[in-house]
């Protein structure tokens, strides 16, 4: 019986460790948090004032070595795009957050002011959901609005999509559309 391999992706602060666990334990899969293996495996460098720099190479080895596990997966993290591959993997769910809940849940973890303006302009952007698409096609990859939502409203959404297997769930959000009639570029954007 073939395995599942369920990839949740997004910016950082739209919900996806969270709503991890509870889709794992829900489906009895093992989590594994690409972050943590790279830490855990000394596959990060230097931390810088964005965060910590990662030896890709090095983390898509570890990556592959844990993916050849006989058990369902859900790999959570938002560098999913850039160290796994298509091939095994069953849907990528890309969580997607308004950029002014975003910005409040950044402000709240204590990022710095550089941080939060380069994790909103990347969801504004929907830069997680291009490179998920890049990497993945679009056959694979579904975007779920978590803005006002649970983890667990998220987390039954996501697995309604899983069941049914859906071609693609694109919904097309667009944030830079809704950023723009607030005149709101600025606060977002340094220009």
């Amino acid at each position: 019986m073939k395995k599942l391999r369920f990839v949740i992706t997004g910016n950082p602060g739209v919900g996806k460790h969270t709503t991890a666990k509870i889709i794992a334990e829900k489906i009895n899969a093992d989590i594994i948090d690409i972050n943590d293996v790279a830490i855990d495996n000394n596959a990060t460098g230097k931390k810088t004032d964005l965060g910590l720099d990662v030896d890709v190479k090095r983390l898509v080895r570890l990556l592959e070595k844990q993916l050849k596990a006989e058990r369902d997966l859900v790999i959570v993290g938002h560098l999913a795009p850039y160290v796994l591959r298509p091939v095994g993997i069953s849907l990528v769910a890309v969580l997607r957050r308004s950029p002014y809940e975003l910005e409040k849940t950044l402000k709240k973890r204590g990022y710095s002011v550089d941080k939060v303006r380069e994790n909103v302009a990347s969801e504004i952007l929907g830069t997680s959901l291009y490179d998920s698409l890049k990497t993945f096609g679009k056959r694979k990859v579904a975007e779920f609005d978590t803005t006002g939502k649970t983890p667990k409203e998220t987390a039954d959404e996501i697995l309604s999509a899983l069941q049914k297997k859906p071609k693609s769930k694109l919904i097309g959000i667009d944030w830079l559309n809704l950023v723009s009639e607030k005149g709101d570029m600025r606060r977002f954007f340094k220009y």
